[in-house]
């Protein structure tokens, strides 16, 4: 390769890097439109519908208090530890998992949009997030229902929460990018992202502590759900800061941008070509 060609190529993966660093930064800036377009999604999904997505907050709701009550028993725990514990851990898993789910099909759904309109591949992603950021704000209801029938917060521990919940759907954003971008590209991926869900919802401790693993506790300490989940349930329930999930979540934060921005980098204007 000669002197020229190498430049050539320099130059190409620099404009790349520069395109995909302005689609993050313009995509996260268009809140008035990925803001009315999530909006607008759950008016669509619950038309004619009295409560609209009250649905989902109350079948939540349901859950947590039948399974609350039966596995507090089953696991012989006190129901006034045991349901904050899985009140929190099943609405923050269920953020978790819609998003993660409906990723694989962020493109794809906006497809129309992405041919005939140019506009920022984060927006749909930020579109998703938003979306299910209102879902999350319905279900936080159930968990304040929860947290001042069963126990007190502090307002250290509700800033450390929220920094939490922050850091939950800035993970929806990155995460969104990277699974979109392959879901879009590979056809297969969308059912096997499914069933992995499925087997990440047992293998982390939602419906159970991870005390209960005696010394094999460290099989949770590289699942990145159970740190996500850890940082906004430990504060609610009163339980000590996670010094090791907030790291964790940190640095999780961080790669995921960089791996979001190098995949955007090399495969962002490809993506209208695999729709």
């Amino acid at each position: 390769m000669t002197d020229d060609q190498i430049s050539a190529s320099a130059s190409l993966r620099s404009s790349q890097l520069g395109l995909a660093i302005t689609d993050i930064q313009a995509g996260l800036r268009r809140f008035e439109l990925w803001g009315i377009l999530g909006w607008h999604d759950i008016r669509q999904r619950y038309r004619r519908s009295v409560i609209g997505p009250f649905w989902l907050t109350i079948s939540t709701a349901v859950m947590v208090g039948a399974m609350g009550f039966l596995y507090a028993r089953i696991f012989k725990q006190d129901v006034s530890t045991y349901l904050p514990y899985l009140a929190v851990g099943l609405v923050v898993w269920g953020t978790i998992s819609t998003m993660v789910n409906e990723s694989c099909t962020v493109f794809t759904t906006a497809e129309q949009i992405i041919k005939q309109i140019r506009v920022p591949l984060t927006t749909h992603v930020c579109r998703l997030v938003w979306r299910n950021a209102i879902i999350f704000a319905h279900n936080a209801i159930i968990l304040a229902v929860v947290m001042l029938w069963y126990g007190s917060v502090t307002f250290p521990n509700l800033v450390a929460a929220l920094l939490g919940i922050v850091a939950l759907f800035l993970a929806g954003i990155w995460g969104g990018l990277v699974i979109g971008i392959l879901c879009t590209r590979f056809r297969d991926i969308p059912p096997l992202v499914a069933n992995v869900m499925q087997i990440a919802f047992f293998v982390t401790p939602i419906l159970w502590h991870r005390d209960v693993l005696g010394d094999r506790t460290w099989m949770t300490a590289w699942n990145p759900i159970f740190h996500l989940v850890e940082v906004v349930r430990a504060p609610l329930i009163g339980h000590q800061l996670p010094a090791a999930s907030y790291a964790y979540v940190l640095a999780m934060t961080a790669g995921g941008f960089l791996f979001a921005l190098a995949m955007l980098t090399r495969y962002r204007s490809r993506v209208p070509y695999w729709l």
